[in-house]
């Protein structure tokens, strides 16, 4: 299990201080802490990321496997909900996703409760286009993303968060996610988003070292 969450821990003796300088330090504390955590979310060429628009997402490196997308196949047998894959190929800019906030805004934003949808449903599959983890704290397949989700649900909640150390400091690299607590149920953390790899085949889970993406504009 690999998660990271970030939560300052505030002692109740803070309000006996009587230090105007502890007090100025906490308030420039609080304030670059608030506006850190709803900072809009950009794409690979520096536009603002739409809310509720469809996109691709993929690596920063492409040399390392191609973008995000929708397989129904898994060691060769046809499954449904589907799981979320990286395509192996990095010529392909895999599928289309579009993230919805819960809160209504124009843009995207970091730590933002939403959900991620697929688009429409392929045939002779018949479940919901949101993805969701049956379980995090598990080992996959529970912890693998796979459609079948329903928005502002605990197994679909998550957020974007700013990648701590990014491949490139010139591109807007993201990590996601998944924070079932959130959204009413669940451990009170959240898990981070990887790639776990499985017969060759690189799934999306909850575990691991966070996988860093970007966001792509579709032509």
């Amino acid at each position: 299990m690999s998660y990271l969450t970030i939560t300052p821990n505030i002692n109740q003796n803070i309000y006996n201080m009587k230090s105007p300088l502890f007090f100025i330090l906490f308030l420039v504390f609080i304030i670059h802490t608030a506006s850190a955590a709803d900072d809009v979310v950009y794409d690979v060429r520096g536009n603002k990321v739409l809310n509720n628009v469809p996109y691709h997402i993929g690596p920063v490196v492409w040399a390392k496997g191609g973008g995000i997308k929708l397989t129904d196949k898994k060691n060769n047998n046809k499954i449904c909900p589907f799981n979320v894959v990286q395509d192996p190929a990095e010529v392909n800019i895999g599928g289309k996703f579009s993230f919805t906030q819960v809160a209504k805004e124009n843009y995207l934003k970091t730590s933002r409760i939403l959900g991620i949808d697929s688009g429409s449903a392929k045939s002779g599959c018949d479940v919901s286009t949101f993805w969701k983890i049956d379980d995090a704290e598990a080992k996959a397949p529970k912890n693998l993303i796979t459609t079948g989700g329903l928005f502002d649900t605990a197994a679909s909640c998550f957020q974007i968060v700013q990648y701590p150390k990014p491949t490139s400091p010139k591109i807007h690299s993201y990590m996601l996610q998944h924070c079932p607590y959130f959204c009413g149920a669940g451990p009170h953390t959240c898990f981070n988003v990887s790639v776990v790899v499985d017969n060759g085949v690189r799934y999306l889970a909850s575990s691991g070292t966070p996988f860093e993406f970007v966001f792509k504009k579709i032509k």
